[in-house]
């Protein structure tokens, strides 16, 4: 966070030094400026000099030492929006050791002319860089550790590492070039286990070729130069395209089973319950050039099956997963719709859908294989397919960048709709190194723990916890996913009966 130009806005200075030739005026509650401002204290040659207090209209106070009409030496400085200044001041500028708050973060250090160029920023959520700043942004060598322990090391600009070191308390290094927190360009990775590869990376996977050393069988380090492809390795560019040749042949070979596997998955549905409200779920995982969105399909599934009975009654599709579950496509995500609705109460039992991928900016949801182009799903056809069921109770829940406009299209009085981003805003978690998605680690985490039977409390809680990460990771708050959501009136009736 880059706090205001706060003294240079206020034009003091040359305020003041003009007042001495005009003549304030003086009563008994301190001198008034023409600005509306009031000034209290000591005054030498017609200029406030030595200890004073000087109020704004708007709100802004200072407190401390004056010098020939401008603010000098030790004083304190709150701002009409509460952020605060403590420490030294010299011509009307932060200058010298000192101390400013605004809003979750604080910085400690050395000022010069207004700007702090040496000290530390720590943010509400413990967030922590210690070295050198520009624009109140860290800029020059420096030390960064998150509230999870991750530190960054290096040369940092404009609140960015560019070169420097990465660690985690999973056990990744990382030493080399970087962009905007992914490691990027030349540098070596050290995995957990051990293994270190030195190569170009691009946005965190290494690219292009290089080497691997791992331990070998008997234990003895072993050197491989070879190639890596989206961070994984090859022996050769050559060993690569036979390897991409051989897996297109799998997935041809796999696109002619699909249908097989869709309808295995539909003869597995258990029937609805009559008198019982049953939790029917659909759980996508769009793109599978991601390892992160299979891996959240299976576990979001498993995290619903401890508070709703959806034994027999979910369907998963993900693409990029081991290809046990159908794909995800436009035709099978339709097809899994009309099922459902097929067989639950419409006016009994619950649609849940959920959905990760990434998000274009015009809200389309990025449906890909590996080595297979598929067509996206728009936001216009989704709401299509999910206005046109016979099922009334819809829950749809949305992790994808612009998915907002998701929420804005599909909301109605019996659904709820939670989105992980605005209409306009990306969300977190989407490459390929995460676990999950950030909004869906905090909603199926503890804000689960809180229960489902309110959901707008739900959500409010997973909101709260995204927006605490993204502070903990120092995310410019313009940038917030700012996750939205809408509960209709006659689904909260209905769901809290």
């Amino acid at each position: 966070m880059k706090p205001l130009s706060p003294l240079t806005s206020l034009s003091l200075s040359a305020l003041l030094l003009a007042l001495a030739g005009c003549g304030p005026e003086q009563f008994g509650g301190g001198t008034a400026l023409p600005d509306g401002s009031v000034y209290t204290g000591e005054l030498e040659n017609g200029l406030f000099h030595g200890e004073g207090e000087l109020n704004w209209p708007d709100g802004r106070h200072y407190e401390g030492e004056f010098n020939q009409g401008q603010m000098s030496g030790e004083g304190r400085m709150v701002f009409a929006d509460g952020c605060t200044y403590a420490g030294e001041f010299q011509r009307g500028d932060f200058h010298g050791q000192g101390h400013y708050a605004c809003g979750d973060a604080v910085w400690d250090g050395e000022f010069r002319q207004g700007e702090l160029v040496q000290g530390t920023v720590t943010s509400a959520g413990g967030d922590t860089y210690r070295g050198e700043f520009q624009e109140y942004a860290p800029h020059g060598q420096g030390h960064r550790t998150t509230a999870d322990g991750t530190d960054y090391e290096g040369t940092f600009e404009y609140g960015y590492l560019v070169e420097g070191s990465y660690r985690d308390d999973e056990g990744y290094q990382y030493q080399g070039e970087f962009e905007y927190t992914y490691y990027n360009g030349e540098g070596e990775l050290t995995r957990p286990d051990g293994t270190i590869i030195r190569a170009n990376f691009q946005y965190g996977e290494a690219s292009g070729e290089g080497v691997r050393i791992r331990e070998g069988d008997n234990g003895e380090r072993v050197e491989e130069q070879g190639y890596f492809v989206s961070g994984r390795y090859y022996p050769s560019e050559q060993a690569w395209r036979e390897s991409d040749t051989r897996q297109r042949a799998e997935m041809e070979s796999r696109l002619y089973s699909e249908a097989q596997r869709l309808e295995s998955a539909f003869s597995g549905l258990a029937p609805q319950r009559p008198g019982v409200r049953d939790v029917y779920t659909l759980i996508v995982g769009g793109d599978g050039t991601e390892g992160v969105f299979a891996r959240e399909v299976d576990w979001v599934a498993q995290r619903l099956g401890t508070v709703f009975d959806i034994e027999g009654r979910q369907l998963r599709l993900t693409n990029g997963g081991s290809g046990e579950l159908p794909m995800a496509t436009r035709t099978s995500i339709r097809r899994s719709l009309e099922q459902l609705d097929s067989i639950l109460d419409p006016q009994e039992d619950l649609l849940l859908v959920h959905f990760v991928s990434h998000g274009d900016k015009n809200g389309d949801l990025k449906l890909a294989e590996k080595n297979l182009a598929l067509n996206d799903l728009s936001v216009t056809e989704g709401t299509q397919w999910l206005d046109d069921l016979e099922t009334r109770y819809q829950w749809i829940i949305i992790s994808a960048c612009y998915s907002g406009q998701w929420q804005q299209a599909l909301a109605n009085p019996y659904r709820a709709v939670f989105a992980s981003a605005a209409a306009d805003r990306t969300s977190f978690g989407c490459s390929d190194d995460s676990e999950r998605t950030w909004f869906s680690a905090a909603l199926y985490g503890d804000a689960l723990e809180m229960g489902t039977s309110d959901p707008a409390a739900w959500f409010t809680a997973a909101n709260q916890r995204v927006t605490e990460m993204e502070k903990e990771q120092d995310i410019a708050a313009d940038e917030h996913s700012m996750p939205q959501h809408s509960v209709g009136k006659q689904f909260l009736q209905w769901w809290q009966n």
